[in-house]
């Protein structure tokens, strides 16, 4: 049996959790349940090292080049089964009885995700945090991997009952439930001929589908089932839905530009979207570089956004020259801030141009967006004491961020509400945009991500 994990190695992403529910099950049995793919980078990989570099149940290979591990991937497919054994009737024989591992790929290309995915059987993803959406898991369900996770927030719909991990506050007990979860499954399913699959380099058998059987072939098949139903033409018909009629120029305005995580990879996808149905897009932000202070730039970019006046004055000058029909915002609150939500909100008050606002994240809601594990954490009318109790550092520079950031957000709550639609990706957050934002029922729509 494979599992993978390829979220950013972070806290909040539940790294921690999968690293230490392997630790424990290791600690009890001596082996682990099925081989661990993990792909990703993140502040959390030192502990997955410190954890398992050295043990020969574990294997780094993310200096590999990108035909290596193609190669590796086929040496893992073929060592599980003989290629004549690989029918409906005869159980495959096995052949490698070295055990399984841990493999480490660090960041790869999407080509090589999605042939990691191709041999894995059940994706970990057990988010801490409370995601708006889930669009690593639909991406894992549309190659027919069910998910093994918290069920809650943005991910309720791609996680099916048997494989729900009981969330609590202490996170000893989110390890072991994680762990026990784990071995479930694999004695569950690994002992199944349900499993059987074809090695890739076989050209008798197509990939996966023609030699499974069993109760894994139908939650493959369920997932994928899921996973059909967010298309982009499903999305671009309800874009469409609500753009004014004659719409030709759209400009979509957020923090920044570069790819530095999944609000800026969506709305580069979208542009790409819109361009193809014939729209003239323009995107609006901070090209930051990408080095070892972006960090710093980025907390720094929270307290600046209070009073950005240079942005503001950027896209007064781009709206002027670009004369869209419709402004997108997506993030703002990270580097825009309310003196460019002022601005775009005057000119659809004076020129008549319709606003849209997307709600990625939690960042209007709370300090600490990555920090809120649950709806109940979600602060209804938070004060400034609130704010301040759920800094957990020392640090000046973070108090002042969020200081700075408990103004932006009051502001920026009256300014939304001149803004014509306001868009969340999953459904559980309509109440809460309604009821904290203030903005009414008719002003809200449910706009879900598509791969």
């Amino acid at each position: 049996m494979n599992f993978i994990f390829f979220w950013r190695l972070a806290r909040e992403k539940g790294f921690d959790l999968v690293v230490g529910a392997l630790s424990e099950i290791v600690e009890k049995t001596g082996e682990l349940p099925g081989n661990i793919f993990i792909f990703g980078e993140g502040d959390l990989k030192r502990e997955l090292f410190q954890s398992f570099a050295g043990n020969i149940l574990f294997e780094d290979c993310s200096r590999l080049r990108g035909e290596e591990i193609l190669d590796k991937i086929e040496f893992l497919s073929n060592l599980e089964y003989e290629e004549i054994g690989c029918n409906e009737e005869i159980p495959p024989t096995p052949l490698y009885q070295g055990g399984n591992k841990i493999y480490f790929f660090g960041w790869q290309s999407q080509a090589i995700l999605r042939s990691i995915l191709e041999i894995s059987h059940f994706s970990l993803m057990p988010s801490r945090f409370l995601e708006t959406f889930g669009l690593a898991a639909l991406e894992s369900l549309s190659e027919g991997v069910p998910v093994i996770g918290f069920q809650k927030g943005g991910l309720i719909p791609f996680i099916s009952k048997e494989l729900i991990i009981s969330f609590s506050e202490n996170d000893n007990e989110n390890t072991k439930a994680l762990a026990n979860k784990i071995v479930e499954i694999s004695e569950k399913y690994s002992s199944l001929e349900s499993l059987v699959t074809p090695p890739i380099s076989s050209l008798d058998f197509p990939p996966r589908v023609r030699g499974i059987k069993g109760e894994w072939k139908i939650l493959s098949h369920e997932s994928r089932r899921i996973a059909d139903g967010y298309t982009e033409g499903r999305w671009i018909r309800q874009v469409q839905d609500m753009l004014p009629s004659g719409t030709k120029k759209i400009l979509l305005a957020s923090d920044y530009t570069t790819l530095l995580g999944g609000i800026e990879t969506h709305v580069q996808t979208i542009a790409r979207a819109l361009r193809q149905q014939g729209y003239e897009v323009e995107i609006f932000g901070w090209d930051i570089t990408k080095w070892r202070w972006t960090k710093v730039l980025r907390l720094m970019g929270l307290v600046y956004s209070l009073c950005n006046i240079t942005s503001a004055l950027a896209i007064r000058k781009k709206i002027r020259e670009f004369q869209p029909d419709v402004v997108w915002l997506h993030s703002v609150s990270r580097f825009l801030g309310p003196l460019t939500v002022r601005e775009v909100a005057d000119w659809r008050k004076n020129k008549e141009i319709s606003t849209l606002v997307t709600y990625h994240d939690l960042g209007l809601l709370s300090p600490f967006p990555s920090r809120v594990e649950s709806e109940e954490m979600i602060p209804k009318n938070p004060s400034l004491g609130a704010f301040f109790s759920s800094v957990h550092s020392g640090n000046p520079i973070v108090y002042l961020a969020v200081f700075c950031k408990y103004f932006q957000v009051l502001i920026l709550r009256k300014l939304l509400k001149r803004i014509n639609i306001h868009i969340v990706p999953s459904a559980f957050l309509v109440p809460h945009i309604r009821d904290i934002i203030e903005v009414p029922d008719e002003k809200i729509v449910t706009l879900e991500h598509f791969l």
